[in-house]
Order: C-alpha cells, then sequence, then structure tokens
C-alpha cells in the first residue's frame, strides 16, 4: 500500500515548446508543451516564467506521469500579468518553465477518493487520473458556468458529479456549489478527501468534513486562488 508520498523530484530549468494552445471555453486555456523529459509526480506544478521573475505564475501539470507532454490548465485574466501572455503563444514559440514543485500527490492509490474541484482546479484530479486509471475516485467539480466543466466528457459519468451554481443551470449537473453537494450526501470516514481550488471552497470544506465526521489526517488541500469566480 502506498502511505507515504514518493521521493521529491530535482527541478530543473527549460525553455519548452509550444505544441498547441486550445481554447476549453470562453475564458479556460489548455496549453500543451514539449516535456523534454521532465520528470514528476501526479498532483505536481510548473512555474511558467513571463517576462521578468514577479511575473512568473504557477500551474499544475494535469498530464499523466507517462504522457509525452505538459499540459497545463489555466483560466484567462484579461487585466492579469501572465495568462494575457499565454494566450498569445502559437506552436513551435517556447516558453520557460521550471519544476517540478509541490506536494499535492496521491498518499494511498488503494483508499476510496473524493476530489472536490473549482474551476481549474480539476488540473491534478486529471493528472492523478491519467497515471492511476483504476483508481477509485469520485470527482465533485464546481463551477458557475457549465461551460467551465473542463475534462467532463474525458471522464467516466459515473464518477464524475458536475455542479452548477450560476444561472445557466445544465439539467445533469448539481444545482449549487460542492458544498452544498457534500451538504447532502453521505461522506464515508474511511476515504481520503482532496480539496482543490478557490480558498474559501477548501475553507468550508473542510469544517463541512469535520462535522460530518471525517479524520483531519484524511484531508488534503491545495489552493489555487482568492477569489470564488467559479464554485
Amino acid at each position: 500500500m502506498n502511505t507515504e508520498p514518493p521521493l521529491p523530484v530535482m527541478p530543473r530549468t527549460f525553455a519548452a515548446r509550444v505544441l498547441k494552445s486550445k481554447r476549453l471555453s470562453p475564458f479556460g486555456y489548455e496549453l500543451r508543451l514539449e516535456r523534454l523529459g521532465l520528470s514528476f509526480q501526479a498532483g505536481q506544478l510548473i512555474n511558467v516564467h513571463g517576462n521578468n521573475r514577479l511575473e512568473n505564475r504557477s500551474y499544475t501539470i494535469c498530464s499523466g506521469e507517462r504522457d509525452e507532454e505538459l499540459r497545463i490548465l489555466y483560466r484567462y485574466i484579461p487585466g492579469g500579468v501572465l495568462t494575457p501572455q499565454l494566450i498569445e503563444r502559437q506552436p513551435g514559440d517556447h516558453v520557460t518553465v521550471s519544476g517540478p514543485y509541490g506536494e499535492f500527490v496521491l498518499r494511498d492509490t488503494r483508499r476510496p477518493i473524493y476530489f472536490f474541484a473549482t474551476g481549474t482546479g480539476i488540473a491534478p484530479c486529471r493528472a492523478y487520473l491519467r497515471t492511476h486509471p483504476d483508481l477509485d475516485l469520485t470527482l465533485i467539480h464546481g463551477v458557475r458556468d457549465p461551460a467551465d466543466l473542463y475534462y467532463r466528457n474525458d471522464l467516466p459519468a459515473r464518477r464524475y458529479i458536475p455542479c452548477v451554481s450560476g444561472p445557466h443551470h445544465d439539467p445533469a449537473a448539481f444545482g449549487g456549489r460542492v458544498t452544498g453537494w457534500a451538504a447532502t450526501n453521505v461522506l464515508p470516514p474511511d476515504a481520503h478527501y482532496y480539496l482543490c481550488g478557490a480558498n474559501e471552497m477548501i475553507y468550508e470544506m473542510r469544517e463541512c468534513l469535520e462535522q460530518s465526521g471525517i479524520p483531519r489526517e484524511h484531508v488534503f488541500s491545495e489552493e489555487y486562488y482568492y477569489r470564488m469566480d467559479d464554485a
């Protein structure tokens, strides 16, 4: 049984050629890069470098450990620092990246897993499933607009629970936030719980899980952003 994270991989810096830039939703983009032999653990991230050091930003790798390319998922912010640069990147351009970093890796692949994500927080979950397709994993993905249910068609429907909190509801989705879904369902105490996305969601989910009797040592989280843009 895998109960401890693997030993860390030493980070390195290199220029990765852009293979493809794909728009997934009005503000959601996926950037595919050369891997160039980079070793990483599913759930880790890379730093993407901007024009100067203050413009660097971190993105979780959403590729599997054995995939040939690096993929990152990001939300375009028109007034942002780095994402306006990224949407201009075309195949053949180069992006400087460094990594891998981070410890949001799987603790035990034999346990049932509940992964609560908002928006682009789905990225590490995709990496987990690409690396370990036989995981007993249920994904609860919260967004405001159904267009932002990234990778929805790549995941088995019985293990994927979309939650839409905005006015444009999806009839196949739970109407509300992921915290609302958690509050109305029985959560097994022996499962592991991974939380990724908006800080506010993570705070609320930790409280919800504690009230449901989930041991704290069964809960792991990675904060992505500070505003509830998606959940």
